[in-house]
């Protein structure tokens, strides 16, 4: 399997910082860009070739990564003028040979677990697999009891699925990709076609998606990642620090592990979800339990968890 990152928009809507960067070189915390995060989830897949689709100003980012970056081995396909992504996608397609693809539009972050989704594709019958997530509504909801208004609700998530722009593709549907289509974009071309013949899959799950198309976007995701870091089991974020006291927050996704040590905090707090504190102590633990370590331990959740790490 080998990793792509669609990344040869022109960042429109982020004018004018996309004038000088492309899109998924924009920072979301100081020196750690979109596209960064991105890696990171690959890596930790344990994907040692990516491949870079790009266009607007792809010779930045051809001069961050270089051709090995992290332990990983770069690969850039650049079009000298916009194509639509069917063509990028072929252009991928003729290059990688018969290896499954791991595909992602270049402007988006997400904290599912990846391990979930691969396996998910791979087991499954399709030839091809996106995530999904819940809509949420650009505007505020007005309840109404006939014609009065009852209530508000500020942009409520809606009972709608849309395409979180992360797919698996296997090397058995490619063929499909270079049938005969009119337009430039697969969305409207590809994707129709691959669910009309009922190899198309759905993966669904309760995570953090933020698709970065905006200022307003772009300022949601540096509010998340303030005092963040990513990790291979989820993240740690600093919540808050003097010289006593420290508090972190840890998500720790289903079927990894982390570490904590006295250091980090010597007390521990299950905020959602449940696990095993060290293997050698079969007791779970469960939302609400607090306890005292001394020495370091390894948390395993029984779903993803999430885990208030303090000190005093």
């Amino acid at each position: 399997m080998i990793g792509a990152i669609l990344s040869g928009g022109y960042g429109k809507r982020l004018k004018p910082i996309t004038d000088e960067i492309p899109k998924v070189l924009v920072e979301i915390k100081p020196n750690y860009t979109i596209m960064d995060r991105q890696i990171l989830d690959f890596k930790y897949l344990g994907i040692e070739d990516i491949y870079v689709l790009s266009g607007h100003l792809g010779e930045k980012i051809e001069s961050r990564y270089g051709k090995v970056y992290d332990g990983m081995r770069f690969h850039y396909l650049r079009e000298e003028k916009p194509m639509g992504t069917l063509y990028s996608i072929r252009n991928l397609l003729d290059s990688v040979g018969e290896e499954d693809i791991m595909l992602r539009n270049g402007d988006t972050i997400t904290d599912i677990n990846f391990e979930h989704f691969r396996k998910f594709a791979q087991e499954s019958a399709y030839g091809m697999t996106m995530l999904v997530t819940k809509m949420r509504s650009p505007y505020g909801i007005v309840e109404m009891n006939g014609d009065q208004v009852t209530s508000f609700r500020e942009k409520p998530v809606l009972e709608h699925y849309i395409n979180s722009g992360l797919y698996y593709i296997k090397n058995s549907i490619k063929e499909i990709f270079f049938s005969e289509f009119n337009a430039k974009d697969v969305e409207i071309t590809v994707f129709p076609e691959i669910a009309k013949k009922r190899l198309l899959g759905a993966y669904k799950e309760d995570s953090l998606w933020i698709g970065v198309d905006s200022e307003k976007e772009l300022e949601q995701a540096r509010m998340e990642y303030r005092g963040r870091e990513d990790t291979g089991f989820g993240y740690k974020r600093e919540v808050f620090e003097n010289e006593k006291f420290k508090i972190r927050e840890y998500l720790v996704k289903e079927d990894y592990t982390a570490q904590i040590t006295p250091d980090e905090g010597n007390l521990i707090r299950f905020l959602s979800g449940s696990g095993i504190v060290n293997s050698s102590v079969k007791e779970v633990y469960t939302q609400g339990t607090v306890l005292k370590i001394d020495k370091p331990v390894t948390v395993k959740p029984q779903q993803t968890t999430r885990l208030e790490v303090f000190s005093n």
